[in-house]
């Protein structure tokens, strides 16, 4: 993200402001890591529910410092491609009410979600788990944020022919969590590869950890979510499988990862470093 920034300096000078606070952030994290008070360890643990959101909310202003082109055309072209047909609004079309409402509300409910299985990790395994699991989930964040920047999209629901399609319908909350959520996002182009999908089958993978009951209501919530990214039209089909993949990176790639960066630090049951 730093090396992106330097890079959009030369066409916005607050890019190298985001620098600075990058590097405030790591300088501040050292910091803390050195402390031992209870305090300070709680930070260490829990610094990224800020950083991570620090970096996704810089997505759209290097998109536009960098002056990259919108996918949307693209991946709504590989989606018919695919499918022979636009997914999206096939899907959509055979909308329930109480369907919109539910899976809106699920979809809503992906950050919160996310943090509870943090939580739930944090109280029931040792705080060497809770680092690993976390690690996994920020990794997934921010490699997706990544992918944004190579394939900069907003959503089917945002092309232009979407208003020739039936426009969805709730029940009581629909509009005012789509619109929650639009708000909090801000102009986002967060579709390639959906991070939604990625974030939830890591976090299915860290929960198995947990227990078989954290396991599989949390696999629930994940297929939701998944399901939800294309009934809703927040996410191409492609975006989707993106997300799987990028997943499957994760799972594989991070216990050597890991091992790499806090040799002896990790779960007993990961992988040692070759």
């Amino acid at each position: 993200m730093i090396g992106l920034l330097a890079f959009a300096v030369r066409h916005d000078p607050f890019a190298l402001l985001l620098i600075f606070g990058h590097v405030a952030a790591i300088c501040l994290l050292i910091v803390i890591a050195r402390s031992s008070s209870t305090i300070a360890v709680f930070l260490h643990h829990w610094y990224l529910l800020v950083y991570v959101p620090f970096c996704y909310k810089q997505v759209p202003y290097l998109v536009s410092a960098l002056n990259l082109r919108s996918a949307d055309l693209t991946l709504a072209h590989w989606d018919a491609a695919m499918w022979k047909v636009d997914p999206v609004f096939w899907l959509s079309s055979m909308q329930n009410r109480f369907g919109v409402e539910f899976l809106q509300a699920i979809y809503t409910m992906f950050l919160p979600g996310s943090i509870a299985l943090g939580i739930v990790l944090w109280l029931r395994r040792s705080r060497e788990e809770f680092r690993y699991g976390t690690f996994a989930i920020a990794a997934t964040f921010l490699v997706s944020y990544l992918g944004y920047l190579m394939m900069p999209a907003r959503g089917p629901r945002f092309m232009d022919y979407a208003s020739q399609s039936l426009p969805l319908q709730g029940l009581w909350t629909f509009h005012f969590f789509q619109n929650a959520l639009d708000t909090l996002e801000g102009a986002q182009y967060d579709c390639f590869p959906s991070g939604h999908v990625a974030v939830v089958l890591v976090g299915c993978w860290v929960a198995r950890r947990i227990s078989a009951r954290v396991f599989y209501a949390f696999s629930a919530f994940a297929a939701c979510i998944t399901f939800s990214t294309v009934y809703l039209r927040y996410h191409y089909v492609i975006d989707v499988i993106a997300g799987m993949m990028l997943a499957i990176v994760v799972m594989a790639g991070a216990p050597l990862v890991y091992r790499k960066l806090e040799p002896g630090n990790g779960p007993s049951d990961l992988p040692p470093v070759s």
